[in-house]
């Protein structure tokens, strides 16, 4: 019995159908069926009812669906266990290494902080190319974490790579009580042309803000630094102004001591091109190893558990 057919069926349990449990999983329809089928040849018992639209579980499966949880669970503490040790290791090349693009490496402070795995990993930064290009010659043992917000760049990685979405944030603006965004549930591009304007002069964030703002040139930026501080102060300052920020840095920033947003609102842009998808790039040939696929479930648990109202509001496809 392999651990990774629990883990889909657990996944086809909570999905309800195979459609939408594969693609949760990254697998085709035929591989989760497969894994299913043999679990139930395995077991010599038939754990889910098939239809036409969706799945059933069985008493029997969901007799097993309660011990495939715990499974999980109990394998996930004995990983956590032992790659802790090598925390304590002086060793640079026993560490896991998750290179990411510049903003995921900006918002992973509290997963940082909060998932005790990330001791025996080092988080390096990398331009989006660099981080494309080790994604596609990975093996398996490192990770590649990026922000992949073109259409054409996803439809071009697609042939020859997975892209294991994580979340979704959105564009849009920061602004403070009595502005003239008060009350909009969106915000159209050509709204910011005559307001004074503060954005992350991140080469990269300069590139998505004006991929973002397509046809709409920013000439009335007053503000470019890439300190979030520095931003939601000069947001923070006066009703005139407004911060081009993202959904879930702005979630971060609500919720950090160190930044006062008690005045200060999100609004996002009403354009598709506003949704920046963040995930794991890999190729199909090499998947990530068990240490990695860890890592992965690990944040993947964290983000459910402690971001659960945000991802309700911005869902994974």
């Amino acid at each position: 019995m392999h651990i990774e057919s629990l883990r889909y069926f657990v996944e086809l349990a909570r999905a309800g159908s195979f459609y939408r449990a594969a693609k949760n999983v990254y697998i085709s329809q035929q591989g989760l069926n497969k894994a299913v089928s043999s679990l139930e040849s395995e077991l010599g018992v038939k754990l889910v009812e098939r239809a036409n639209r969706g799945v059933r579980l069985t008493s029997a499966g969901e007799v097993f669906l309660e011990h495939a949880c715990t499974l999980l669970l109990e394998y996930s503490d004995t990983l956590k266990d032992l790659y802790a040790e090598h925390a304590t290791s002086s060793h640079e090349d026993r560490r896991l290494v998750i290179h990411m693009t510049y903003y995921p490496s900006q918002v992973s402070e509290p997963f940082v902080r909060a998932m005790k795995a990330f001791d025996s990993i080092n988080i390096v930064e990398e331009p989006f190319a660099r981080v494309v290009e080790g994604a596609r010659e990975s093996d398996g043992s490192e990770l590649f974490l990026a922000d992949v917000y073109g259409a054409s760049e996803r439809h071009d990685l697609m042939g020859e790579m997975m892209f294991e979405q994580m979340l979704i944030t959105q564009a849009g603006v920061v602004w403070r009580d009595g502005s003239p965004f008060a009350g909009r549930s969106t915000v159209h591009r050509e709204q910011l042309e005559d307001e004074p304007l503060a954005i992350d002069s991140n080469r990269e964030m300069t590139r998505l803000a004006e991929y973002v703002m397509e046809d709409h040139e920013l000439n009335n930026i007053r503000l470019g630094v890439a300190n979030p501080r520095g931003r939601i102060e000069y947001a923070a300052s006066s009703t005139e102004i407004a911060l081009l920020y993202d959904s879930f840095g702005f979630e971060l920033a609500q919720a950090s001591e160190r930044l006062n947003t008690d005045e200060l609102h999100f609004t996002p842009f009403s354009t598709p091109r506003s949704y920046v998808p963040v995930g794991f790039l890999y190729p199909k040939k090499a998947r990530p190893n068990t240490r990695a696929r860890h890592v992965i479930e690990a944040l993947r648990y964290h983000s459910r558990t402690c971001y659960a109202d945000y991802l309700a509001r911005y869902p994974l496809p």
